[in-house]
């Protein structure tokens, strides 16, 4: 199949998979669709989408509806950002991995960009960057891997990449329900 095609597809099938959730809302509330799958399962679907919406810029979107479905069908806004921070970081770690090692094989003129961002963040403090680092994950809707595949290529410390990633996916996780449950209670019906 050609890239263009596939490219259509993935883009149908996600908008798809969007237009048949809110025909779903349309015919049942989160709390219905929550006591169907269950609370324990709803974690573990939550956990799933989180992994395959890491692993993939054209699925995120499906990993916010559920949280934003769990959040409302009266989940803990707490294990959601635990089980979804720990799948999305998980889907997020195999793509800053596979990042990492094509990033190595990279033209000359990125790995120019790459050297002065590494004299850059040379010139700061470790725990600022790391600090950034987790208020761009944990606050931004911006894809994670801008930043973890940048840092890994100029040589940051993996392990501390991984954790901040995983402590910002569950700050997000855990904010998203919190705020989509706080709007619902204050604009909702």
């Amino acid at each position: 199949m050609r890239k263009k095609t596939k490219k259509i597809l993935a883009f149908s099938a996600l908008i798809i998979f969007i237009v048949g959730w809110i025909l779903l809302f349309n015919y049942l509330n989160p709390q219905a669709i929550v006591a169907k799958i269950g609370a324990t399962n709803g974690y573990l679907i939550l956990f799933l989408l989180g992994t395959i919406g890491g692993a993939s810029t054209f699925t995120g979107p499906s990993y916010f509806i559920a949280v934003t479905t769990l959040s409302l069908g009266g989940l803990n806004p707490l294990l959601i950002g635990l089980c979804g921070g720990l799948g999305v970081t998980v889907g997020d770690t195999i793509i800053f991995l596979i990042g990492l090692s094509a990033g190595k094989k990279a033209p000359e003129k990125f790995q120019e960009k790459l050297k002065k961002l590494k004299r850059l963040t040379e010139k700061k403090p470790k725990w600022l960057i790391n600090l950034i680092l987790y208020l761009y994950i944990g606050l931004t809707p911006l894809p994670n891997e801008l930043a973890t595949i940048s840092l890994g290529l100029i040589g940051h410390r993996k392990k501390i990449i991984v954790l901040f990633l995983l402590l910002g996916n569950i700050t997000s996780g855990f904010l998203g329900a919190m705020l989509v449950r706080l709007g619902f209670n204050l604009f909702g019906s």
